[in-house]
């Protein structure tokens, strides 16, 4: 059962009235709570994003690149207005200064042009407000910043103006402010007990989900994403990432079964650090082993680009097409379940927007290892009869086993059904009952587990009626492939049992 985590934001009961009455007493429905527009000013932008790690400028030391930064997570509310009544970056930034005084917040930072350091709105620039802005302008040399910190009961929240001279006389600022803010969880749900196969209804959002497309029924989409890209495989290669990328070395492991590929995209409202980390969260209390987690730098470089140079996976992360870099908002999870006999991987991307009018996107990439299905391929007692005529042996064609198991699947009982027959029309034959493996592992293991296989066969022979002294058991492992074990096909086609004529 899940906790769910109530995501607290600090509003403010009343707008802050300023010196010469320019920012009004009451913020418009556009405005922040706390902090009304300038008198006669424009909103050009505004964006809100929660649960957002930022940096946040606490000190600066004049003339040098000397900017002390802090990190802090919160609900980010960035507003871009334009003034246009001839106001000069001196006025707008007094005003805003007081604003902070009657908020009771302590300014940290109020300088201009190389006063603020040299650069000075450099750290601006990496951080995600820059993304919705279309006003703040570092280059020209009346910049005015401010940066203000107010203590509340539930953490420090930080106000960042940034002022600047526009094109003829009008005045650009640009508002920042980061409120405390706890993480937002449960909003992805792992179904470990839900059959394979059962089709999840796809839950309710703003847009239309691909025609076709749903969710996978182990695990929910993030609330409120939408479906853009869909495929499903029954049977493929997936090269997944296991850890960080060294000396161009990407470390995987290959994994062969069922793909579901979903690609969804989701509002820029939501962090993808607070995606990320429910995301992590479900898949732990699921009991996944997380076999590698990262953000951003950590990720290493081009972790997605070194996935994508496998044939395997290539064009397997849409909508997530760029190459990560170490300054992207990127994140991704490799995970893997063992649960009722069956072991399943999984791959969550997540490449954070690229402006105010793009969406995150997300990548859930899921693998119910199996070995190939065979049931298309049918056998009955005229065939083995003309196999072994000719030959003196048949594959035994329709026979599954779970994945690197001696068990044998119920979708083996058409062709167990025919080898009885035929051994009951051919009363004085006996017969080597023989398995094979392909070259994956140890020969030790490959020879057991092929007897293995050989013996469950005749374990299923005798309960139908077959005498157990007219067969024999035998495991040769991978010393006699049908084909090269090259690809996947060849090695599908090597993991066969055989019925030999004594």
């Amino acid at each position: 059962m899940y906790y769910k985590i109530l995501k607290v934001v600090v509003f403010f009961a009343v707008s802050i009235a300023v010196i010469n009455g320019q920012v009004s007493y009451a913020a418009t429905a556009a405005d922040h709570p706390a902090v009304s527009r300038y008198q006669g000013a424009t909103l050009k932008n505004s964006a809100v994003i929660h649960y957002q790690k930022v940096a946040v400028p606490i000190s600066v030391v004049k003339k040098t690149k000397d900017t002390q930064l802090i990190e802090v997570i919160g609900k980010v509310s960035t507003y871009g207005y334009e003034i246009d009544n001839n106001r000069s970056t001196l006025e707008v930034g007094l005003n805003y200064k007081q604003v902070a005084n009657k908020l009771g917040a302590e300014v940290l930072i109020d300088c201009i042009d190389t006063l603020c350091g040299y650069e000075p709105l450099s750290f601006y620039w990496r951080s995600w407000a820059n993304i919705n802005s279309l006003v703040a302008d570092d280059n020209d040399d009346d910049t005015r910043f401010l940066v203000a910190k107010r203590v509340t009961d539930k953490g420090d929240a930080y106000y960042q103006w940034i002022i600047t001279n526009g094109w003829d006389g009008i005045i650009n600022v640009e508002q920042t402010i980061i409120e405390p803010e706890a993480l937002l969880l449960d909003q992805v749900s792992v179904n470990i007990s839900a059959p394979i196969g059962h089709i999840q209804t796809s839950l309710t959002t703003s847009q239309d989900d691909l025609e076709g497309s749903k969710d996978h029924p182990l695990l929910s989409r993030y609330q409120g994403a939408y479906i853009t890209n869909y495929q499903q495989r029954e049977f493929e290669k997936v090269v997944i990432a296991t850890g960080m990328v060294n000396n161009d070395n990407q470390p995987t492991i290959e994994v062969e079964g069922k793909g579901t590929t979903i690609g969804y995209e989701l509002t820029n409202s939501q962090s993808t650090l607070q995606i990320y980390q429910n995301y992590l969260t479900a898949l732990k209390a699921a009991n996944f082993e997380v076999l590698f987690s990262c953000s951003m730098a950590a990720c290493g470089s081009r972790l997605l680009d070194n996935l994508y140079d496998s044939k395997a996976n290539q064009s397997r992360f849409r909508p997530i097409r760029a190459a990560n870099y170490p300054d992207s908002d990127f994140r991704f999870i490799s995970a893997k379940l063992s649960h009722s006999n069956q072991v399943i991987y999984l791959m969550v991307v997540i490449d954070g927007a690229k402006s105010s009018n793009d969406s995150n996107k997300i990548v859930v990439d899921i693998v119910e290892k199996s070995e190939i299905d065979t049931t298309k391929v049918s056998i009955d007692p005229e065939y083995l009869n003309n196999e072994i005529t000719q030959n003196g042996k048949v594959v035994l064609h329709g026979l599954n086993f779970a994945f690197n198991k001696a068990q044998l699947l119920p979708s083996s009982t058409a062709s167990l059904t025919a080898i009885k027959t035929y051994l009951a029309l051919h009363s004085k034959q006996d017969f080597y009952v023989v398995g094979h493996t392909d070259s994956v592992g140890s020969y030790e293991v490959n020879s057991q587990l092929s007897k293995a296989r050989a013996q469950s066969v005749i374990e299923e022979l005798v309960a139908l009626n077959v005498d157990k002294k007219r067969l024999i058991a035998v495991g040769i492992g991978p010393v006699s492939p049908r084909s090269a074990n090259s690809n996947d096909a060849n090695k599908a086609e090597n993991r066969r049992v055989e019925l030999v004529l004594r």
